[in-house]
């Protein structure tokens, strides 16, 4: 090879390095352009529910049938002593809460009070109410609720509950026998009794 040849290719091979070297980085440069980053967000929005109460399966002593949100006893009170028959009943409700909350049972009449209560005085030795306990679950809640009867006011208990839950609401009332606002097995004056019971999931 002459000289000028071995110049001549040394500058080829030169270029070359030159232009392999070029194209790494433009290689690089076009990586670089083709990655982006972006952000998806979303929100969910605090939510509680409460469905509609079903009746337990098999969990029916002295109570009709559930019907819409009324729950009747069926025999209120012993032929033999006209006191108070023992009656029992489980609901439950579907529910649902995504964010720490509370849950309230709010008594109304704080037990089965006779409706016609002030229109006509309780006789003497009879009793117009009858007491009840309501047991809650809900999650890791477990709580036994006393309408005592021993006024005709509005109780309520409220339980916070620290997390979301999901699942089924239980309530089970329980109607001890004998059970009276005035004395264990007094009778109960004629009438119709009631109460109301309100269920709540609610921020804290």
């Amino acid at each position: 090879m002459t000289k000028a040849n071995r110049i001549k290719a040394a500058a080829l091979a030169g270029a070359s390095a030159v232009t392999l070297l070029l194209l790494g980085q433009i290689a690089r440069a076009q990586t670089d352009d083709n990655t982006r980053d972006f952000v998806v967000q979303g929100q969910a929005p605090k939510i509680c529910t409460i469905a509609t109460p079903t009746l337990g399966a098999g969990q029916l002593v002295n109570f009709l049938t559930l019907t819409g949100g009324t729950l009747q006893v069926d025999q209120l009170t012993d032929p033999t002593t006209l006191s108070t028959r023992a009656a029992s009943a489980e609901v439950t409700f579907a529910a649902v809460c995504n964010y720490a909350h509370q849950i309230v049972l709010e008594s109304q009449n704080n037990g089965l009070w006779r409706s016609e209560l002030g229109l006509t005085p309780t006789p003497t030795g009879f009793s117009d109410a009858v007491p009840y306990t309501a047991t809650l679950a809900w999650g890791p809640v477990n709580n036994r609720f006393e309408a005592d009867a021993s006024a005709r006011q509005i109780r309520d208990s409220a339980q916070a509950v620290d997390q979301p839950v999901a699942g089924d609401v239980t309530l089970r009332l329980d109607i001890q026998p004998g059970a009276t606002n005035l004395q264990t097995n007094a009778p109960l004056v004629s009438g119709v009794y009631r109460d109301t019971l309100r269920l709540t999931v609610e921020p804290q």
